[in-house]
């Protein structure tokens, strides 16, 4: 959905093409095109974004695969933003407006967000236009489409009982407080403290180390702190444990059982899983029932 809706974020920043007279159409869809331009300026800002995450040769199979996508995508976009059109969709002005104090906020100053729209060849007036086109994408998804979802909670039960062993079976964890401190010759001072009783916050304090409280497993700790943290018992303080430039210390708060969770502890996310499910399957037949209905010529 997010990559469907892409688009006209995109298009915030096309722009108008100082060459529009030769502007290479590339696809028909009812009354609008999709010209060679806006292409460009999708991929632009899809490889700005993917280049954050990805590099190398990573990143060329990334935009391999949007530039083979990117005709559909920009198709689907432009029905989705017309059938928001065509049944009425109106974005409110003030939420256009707080979108386009937020984008302006980017800048030092409005003079530099107004030279910014004219170096691209726009106006405030086409921002507010093309944020309003992206609401009434969003809205028209919404009302059209995710509303519509149901989730009885017969389905959530059937689920359940199908995927609580694989899913819903917690293995043992351990609530659990540290202290990291790199500095050696505290260590002792500092492991003394906590074993005669002082509070692993206070002793953080007093002696400069780090300090921090999780729940976690035994398979989420690291290999070499595994020895020291392992064998401990509830309420049992370790020895200081070397790994990497510091020491860790322990102290076990509590040890939870192995368990099955309850339908009532995972229900929330089982609706939700089976909520996005739906939606992933009603929106591929809403697209393509528009499709259907649609004039479509790629070039």
């Amino acid at each position: 959905m997010l990559a469907r809706l892409f688009f006209v974020f995109c298009l915030l920043w096309a722009g108008v093409s100082d060459v529009a007279a030769v502007d290479r159409i590339i696809a028909v869809v009812n009354q609008d095109t999709i010209t060679q331009s806006e292409a460009d300026v999708y991929l632009s800002i899809i490889s700005l974004q993917l280049s954050r995450q990805y590099k190398g040769i990573e990143l060329d199979e990334r935009m391999k695969e949007e530039k083979e996508q990117l005709i559909s995508k920009m198709v689907e976009d432009k029905i989705i933003l017309q059938e928001a059109k065509r049944k009425g969709y109106q974005a409110r002005l003030e939420r256009v407006k707080e979108r386009i104090a937020q984008m302006k906020a980017a800048f030092a100053s409005e003079t530099d967000f107004e030279n910014s729209l004219k170096q691209k060849g726009l106006t405030v007036k086409d921002m507010e236009d093309k944020v309003a086109d992206q609401m009434i994408m969003r809205e028209v998804v919404e009302r059209e489409v995710r509303d519509k979802i149901v989730v009885s909670p017969d389905e959530v039960t059937k689920f359940y009982e199908k995927n609580k062993s694989e899913l819903f079976n917690l293995t043992e964890t351990r609530t659990v407080e540290t202290l990291y401190i790199e500095n050696e010759a505290m260590l002792a001072n500092l492991s003394e403290a906590v074993k005669n009783g002082m509070d692993f916050q206070e002793a953080a304090k007093l002696h400069k180390s780090a300090y921090a409280r999780d729940t976690i497993s035994k398979e989420q700790i690291r290999p070499e702190l595994q020895e020291g943290f392992s064998g401990l018992k509830a309420l049992e303080i370790s020895d200081p444990v070397k790994a990497g430039n510091g020491y860790y210390i322990f102290k076990i708060i509590e040890i939870l059982p192995p368990k099955v969770q309850s339908l009532s502890e995972v229900h929330d996310r089982i609706y939700g899983y089976l909520s996005e499910e739906k939606f992933a399957v009603a929106m591929l037949e809403w697209i393509e029932g528009l499709k259907e209905k649609a004039y479509i010529q790629i070039k």
